[in-house]
């Protein structure tokens, strides 16, 4: 009886996290049931099951809003600290992820517009054989004049703005936007179940990477990972999933090419995954002398320039089409750099930006040539310097700063010293709850850029001081 009660007890952590997953889904089951559609979805998260209309029910919707993704993050990190206890075989882990991810994709996207951005461009292309890096949303919709409602859900702030992505999502987004036949709905629903697939896949491949059942855990339950991959549906799942491949591929596959071939695909999503490329080869290439080295990097180079030139080549008709790789850039927002725009004015903002794209060059390929001379080499330190680089790109150098940016972080984050990992987890959480302000003045001006970034490293730096430490090793 007794052993039963533990056994039970053990099982409660589990049980509250997933009841705390359906209370989190329950405004978008019942907004769904009562609409029927997402077209007339307000962009505003409630949980008063209407719009919101005083200060007082915005600050209500904010509250709870910090309550259950706070809830959530606990119940997370006892799951993870009990973890032995609960689980009996990895099976029970799984069917674990399988459920709560599920739960997360229902959620109807709030915090984010992004995915309605993707199946817009998707099917300008799909229905109305644009290219979408030519031919913005927008400017179809005006020379059209119909009411096209796969459009009408972009933010405004991208409406007549070209696609800002690699040519690999342009075409994912191409096939799954012509697969919905023109319905918001369906369209909404494909996305959801490619990065629930996407989710799953990445769950199994950190376990035959790492094999261990904590960094499944770590990954798969992470309620900042369901929240922005699955709810909000952001497409940097996609570039988890090939940087992980590669990763496989280079240490448990031993196939270089294949995992220079990965970490094109990524590239052909976001740039800045090129930015794994060199520790990947000069790691695999360590038992080799400094001119093989060489030699290695020129053909995988090749073979990496190759990969992104063939799906450029599909969409290329001058050299304009590279134009979304530094529209973000010149966007200012959640960064110091918007603190220079807005006092300093944009020529002082640009000019530092330069500066600092030049001093991070120099220090990225100083680490490199460093790397390319080193004699022995173990892959967690290797994946450590990356993470450094990774670290100072997306918090210092991105001049437009999203919350959903830390998840190029998790990839690479378990060869992590258990300190770094943990970091990595509490910016997770602070990320989230910095949408308290958001929801609070329901606004989202530039200005609120500053104090979200404020709370998110302040929220991160709490969590760091009460030590809330993870045991890494099984």
């Amino acid at each position: 009886m007794e052993r039963e009660a533990i056994q039970k007890r053990s099982k409660l952590p589990v049980i509250l996290f997933i009841i705390a997953s359906i209370i989190f889904v329950i405004p978008s089951i019942i907004y769904l049931i009562q609409n029927k559609t997402i077209y007339r979805f307000y962009f505003v998260w409630t949980y008063l099951f209407r719009l919101p209309t005083t200060s007082g029910e915005k600050i209500i919707n904010a509250i709870v809003f910090f309550a259950l993704i706070t809830i959530l993050f606990l119940l997370y990190v006892l799951i993870i600290k009990k973890r032995n206890q609960i689980f009996k075989n990895k099976k029970q882990i799984f069917i674990l992820i399988a459920i709560v991810s599920v739960l997360f994709a229902i959620v109807i996207p709030y915090t984010s517009t992004d995915v309605y951005s993707y199946i817009a461009n998707g099917w300008s292309a799909a229905h109305y054989g644009e290219n979408p890096y030519y031919v913005s949303t927008g400017e179809i919709v005006d020379s059209t004049g119909q009411n096209e409602p796969m459009f009408n859900k972009v933010a405004n702030c991208w409406r007549y703005e070209t696609v800002v992505y690699g040519p690999l999502w342009t075409a994912i987004c191409t096939v799954l936007s012509w697969l919905s036949f023109g319905n918001i709905d369906i369209a909404l629903l494909i996305f959801k179940l490619a990065n629930l697939i996407v989710h799953l896949l990445n769950c199994a491949l950190i376990y035959k990477i790492t094999r261990k059942k904590l960094f499944v855990i770590l990954y798969g339950l992470n309620p900042f990972i369901l929240f922005e991959a699955l709810s909000n549906v952001h497409n940097d799942i996609f570039i988890v999933l090939f940087i992980l491949l590669a990763i496989y591929f280079t240490i448990r596959k031993k196939n270089l090419f294949i995992a220079v071939a990965f970490v094109a695909l990524a590239t052909a999503i976001k740039y800045l995954a090129i930015l794994i490329l060199p520790f990947i080869i000069l790691y695999y290439v360590r038992k080799k002398d400094v001119k093989q080295r060489i030699g290695y990097c020129i053909i995988c180079g090749i073979e990496y320039i190759a990969i992104i030139a063939l799906f450029y080549i599909f969409y290329m008709r001058d050299l304009s089409v590279f134009a979304g790789l530094f529209m973000q850039q010149g966007k200012y927002n959640r960064s110091i750099f918007y603190v220079l725009y807005e006092y300093l004015g944009e020529g002082v903002a640009q000019k530092l930006q330069i500066v600092c794209l030049g001093v991070f060059t120099v220090f990225y390929a100083y680490v490199c040539i460093k790397l390319l001379l080193q004699k022995e080499m173990r892959f967690n330190k290797v994946i450590r310097k990356y993470n450094v680089i990774l670290l100072i790109f997306t918090f210092i150098l991105i001049t437009n700063f999203n919350p959903w940016y830390i998840m190029w972080l998790y990839p690479t984050m378990f060869w992590l010293k258990s300190k770094s990992q943990t970091t990595i987890l509490a910016l997770s959480y602070s990320s989230e709850i910095a949408n308290f302000a958001s929801f609070a003045l329901w606004s989202e001006e530039a200005w609120l850029g500053i104090p979200y970034l404020v709370v998110m490293l302040v929220g991160a730096g709490i969590i760091k001081l009460l030590n809330m430490k993870i045991e890494v090793r099984n």
